[in-house]
């Protein structure tokens, strides 16, 4: 806010906002000019909650959208008094087609260099520090209110890292891309995929994996119906996960 002196020999009066702002953005893969940017401000006279005059409800409907939920309701504006490691923002996501999306810091204001910003994904449990990349996930369309939230801490001294590494491996169809996606942010050395139907019969097996963290294996012509996906680490385990193919 700048207010002028009535005075106007005189050298304006700057009032200088010094309270840490958190401008979080969001990219759409289904139209990579589609952004929304929410801003998080700290201030002493604020809460976690509703605050009238702080917070902005969201107003709009893009196809492809990020918001604050406080309360179950959704905002892009949210004031609040609490930075420190225990405290938790909830993010929802909307998505219109499958594909890849990523959630970003935009802008920093006033807050400290030792202060960490991670984006938790409840689904994989994965913590990232946003601050080091973004935070780039395959989602299938739809809207996602319980599964990203902000916080500054990783909280990584309640996980072991068996646990972490199985929870973080995830594997989903596609329906707009007609493919079968891994995503493998730990590098688990994974032997094959298998996709079966409902009736108990093998309609795929993929034996060529990658080794990246994110990869895709097309998969076409399959019915209308439900499927199971199996996935066998080299490791010996076994993980399974059932697809709607539309």
């Amino acid at each position: 806010v700048f207010m002028r002196n009535a005075n106007p020999t005189e050298n304006p009066v700057v009032n200088t906002d010094e309270r840490m702002k958190f401008r979080i953005g969001f990219n759409a893969s289904y139209d990579m000019k589609l952004h929304r940017q929410l801003l998080l401000t700290i201030d002493e006279n604020t809460t976690s909650g509703v605050d009238w005059a702080y917070d902005a409800l969201l107003n709009e409907d893009q196809t492809d959208d990020m918001y604050w939920m406080i309360n179950d309701e959704k905002y892009i504006i949210q004031g609040s008094d609490d930075v420190e490691e225990t405290a938790v923002y909830p993010l929802g996501v909307k998505v219109n087609e499958d594909g890849l999306n990523n959630i970003t810091i935009d802008a920093l204001e006033n807050v400290p260099d030792e202060l960490n910003i991670y984006v938790h994904d409840i689904a994989l449990n994965i913590y990232h520090d946003l601050r080091t990349s973004d935070y780039e996930i395959f989602l299938n369309s739809g809207e996602y209110l319980n599964r990203f939230e902000i916080t500054f801490s990783s909280n990584s001294n309640i996980l072991n890292i068996d646990d972490e590494t199985n929870q973080a491996l995830d594997i989903l169809y596609s329906n707009d891309k007609e493919k079968i996606v891994l995503i493998n942010p730990n590098l688990i050395e994974i032997k094959s995929i298998e996709l079966i139907n409902m009736l108990g019969q093998t309609v795929e097996t993929i034996n060529d994996i990658s080794e990246s963290g994110y990869s895709e294996y097309e998969v076409k012509n399959l019915s209308t119906g439900t499927y199971i996906i199996k996935l066998y680490t080299v490791s010996g385990s076994v993980s399974t996960k059932k697809v709607l193919v539309k």
